[in-house]
């Protein structure tokens, strides 16, 4: 049980229904996510404008983002996440055991090399993220990373550490 009380589309204004109405669009359910930010629906109008941006095709598709976020959530050992993130992978034809492998062990997943230089940034940028330097990104640059990959990479890891601590800050269970 999540340490508050959720918001639920039966006790939402009509403006926050309005936002539900859109995250039951777009998940195909309602999550406790969006129900535990209920309280403050100037959030989740935020949280799901910065969470398109950040999230939408780029240099990096939107499969690999989520797998990054995958690492991430494993990382920060987010269940919450870990569970619905799953299921994201799943409709982006990612499949699960390779999910999984990312969430606890992204270092032996069968992925190319390319693709383990961002989830070895990804770790140290979530572990210890003032130890973070230039050598850093030119690792990532000598994988074949440009600069727009590298903001982009940033921004999702940012973005999944936030959604994670908030998870976890709020004991929320998982939706599935």
């Amino acid at each position: 049980m999540s340490f508050i009380s959720l918001v639920s589309a039966e006790q939402a204004s009509p403006a926050l229904k309005q936002l539900y109405e859109q995250i039951q669009q777009q998940f195909g359910f309602l999550p406790n996510y969006f129900q535990a930010l209920g309280r403050a629906p100037q959030v989740v109008a935020g949280h799901l404008a910065l969470g398109e941006a950040v999230m939408r095709e780029g240099a990096l598709p939107a499969a690999l983002k989520e797998q990054i976020g995958m690492v991430v959530s494993g990382l920060n050992t987010s269940s919450y996440c870990i569970a619905i993130h799953m299921e994201v992978l799943r409709k982006l034809a990612v499949e699960k055991k390779l999910g999984k492998k990312l969430a606890t062990d992204y270092e032996h997943a069968p992925v190319e090399e390319k693709r383990k230089a961002l989830f070895r940034f990804a770790d140290k940028l979530t572990r210890q993220p003032d130890e973070i330097s230039r050598a850093d990104l030119e690792t990532l640059r000598q994988a074949g990373w440009d600069e727009q990959a590298l903001v982009e990479t940033v921004l999702v890891v940012s973005w999944f550490n936030f959604i994670n601590r908030f998870s976890l800050g709020l004991g929320l269970v998982a939706d599935f």
